[in-house]
């Protein structure tokens, strides 16, 4: 008996294991208009566990937004003409209307969360992971969120398609993407290079030294960046000069040692490093837009 190669079985779904779950369309034409549904809404999400022979091809796109976690083993896909892996920690978003194909490895097929997802505020999220190969790494904290937000999905939709049921899986999805771009460490939606410096550490060293009167050097040498390259990357990646964001931590810390103690004004501005009580009103005034001592009397 000749055995088939791998190239001549293909299959879509049928997986041992797997979890799918298709939201009839008459389900979702009825309800997308809801105010809670119309900007983000899954049309199909499912688990395939070492999905052997899996292969899919769409020349004209998907109608949807498509999101593919790998878990485990890999897979290649096609996009722009050109082949990309898709391996064990990553994540690729295609855009509804790209066309693409894609499979399982045939060594080690791949094992992967996906969800098919349509409306304004996906259309935004899958336009966010740089062209042209559409994936992102997915840091460990984030893979534990991502893989338990799936979870939560099969657990909510295996009870059926009614409306409080399918708002709330909508919210996990719109949840799970948010993890993916913005609360993920391997990878960040402002630089579409794909290459990317975490400021994680930056962000927790400022708060450390908030009563400090940091430098631009004393940040970028934490950082392990030059000046110029840190306030690239800085402005890139929060909107803001490093500078210019350190003082606004600081004015947010003094907002709650306003509300919070009984500290003078005086004490409140030693407390984030200036001697100069007087200069901090003035600065606090200029940035949260009243005084401290109104701040402190507001209702």
């Amino acid at each position: 008996m000749v055995q088939a190669s791998a190239a001549e079985i293909r299959l879509r779904e049928g997986f041992r294991g797997q979890i799918q779950y298709v939201i009839p369309h008459t389900v979702l034409d009825r309800l997308s208009g809801h105010p809670l549904l119309h900007s983000l809404v899954p049309t199909d999400i499912g688990w395939y566990p070492a999905a052997r022979y899996h292969y899919r091809e769409r020349p004209e796109g998907a109608a949807e937004n498509i999101l593919i976690y790998c878990v485990a083993g890999a897979g290649w896909y096609e996009v722009h003409g050109n082949r990309f892996t898709l391996q064990a920690g990553e994540a690729l978003l295609l855009p509804a209307g790209l066309p693409h194909t894609y499979a399982a490895s045939d060594r080690e097929p791949w094992s992967i969360h996906w969800v098919h997802f349509r409306g304004l505020e996906g259309d935004y999220f899958a336009q966010l992971p740089p062209e042209p190969a559409h994936k992102l790494g997915v840091d460990m904290t984030c893979a534990r969120e991502v893989e338990a937000l799936f979870q939560q999905c099969y657990s909510i939709f295996f009870g059926g398609f009614v409306l409080p049921r399918l708002i709330y899986g909508s919210k996990l999805v719109h949840h799970l993407l948010a993890e993916l771009i913005y609360h993920n460490n391997s990878f960040s939606p402002s630089l579409r290079t794909g290459r990317f410096h975490s400021l994680e550490p930056t962000f927790a060293y400022l708060v450390q030294n908030l009563q400090r009167s940091l430098s631009l050097a004393d940040m970028a040498n934490q950082a392990g960046l030059s000046e110029s390259q840190f306030s690239h990357v800085f402005k890139q990646q929060t909107g803001h000069s490093p500078l210019t964001y350190f003082i606004h931590l600081k004015m947010q810390h003094a907002c709650s040692l306003l509300t919070l103690t009984q500290l003078s004004i005086k004490e409140i501005a030693q407390e984030i490093g200036y001697a100069d009580s007087y200069y901090f009103s003035r600065l606090f005034k200029k940035i949260i837009g009243v005084a401290p001592s109104d701040y402190r009397g507001s209702p």
